[in-house]
């Protein structure tokens, strides 16, 4: 079974409480199987998580807070990685985007993951391809998946 970091889960409260307000966070999380409200009560940074939760916590976004509007798995990605490179991976600010994905990226992904398994399948001058072999995903995690590494570039200062 696959887990992800707390941090993970903490900064999508972050981006719903942000973005919509504090109601409209306690409407998700209520939104959500009992056992889900009760894994989501106290969520330590550090701790870990089942995937699956992780997974049903993003439909509730998309589902409750943007009224189905899946466009906000961007949204989500975008906050995400402002709120980890604000915290707790700023050591891993780099302008240089081949150290990014190369030496940053792959490791930050085993940091909030596991099991984790990243890696570059193509790179030539501007562009790389990254492919994510573990924990396996769903259409919506990808989609915030991505929107967290084109910030990351962004944040960089990378060149996309």
């Amino acid at each position: 079974m696959a887990n992800v970091k707390g941090n993970k889960i903490s900064s999508k409260f972050v981006f719903v409480r942000d973005s919509y307000g504090e109601d409209v966070l306690q409407e998700v999380l209520m939104s959500m199987p009992p056992e889900d409200q009760a894994a989501l009560k106290t969520v330590l940074e550090t701790g870990w998580y089942p995937f699956e939760l992780y997974h049903r916590l993003l439909l509730a976004v998309c589902e409750i807070a943007a009224g189905g509007d899946e466009s906000v798995y961007n949204a989500i990605g975008r906050s995400s990685a402002e709120f980890a490179f604000a915290k707790a991976y700023k050591p891993f600010l780099s302008t240089n985007p081949v150290d990014l994905v190369n030496k940053k990226m792959i490791p930050m992904h085993s940091l909030r993951n596991d099991p984790a398994r990243m890696e570059v399948v193509s790179e030539r001058e501007g562009h790389c391809v990254i492919k994510i072999i573990e924990p396996r995903s769903t259409l919506a995690i990808c989609k915030v998946m991505r929107a967290f590494v084109v910030r990351s570039f962004e944040l960089m200062a990378g060149k996309l």
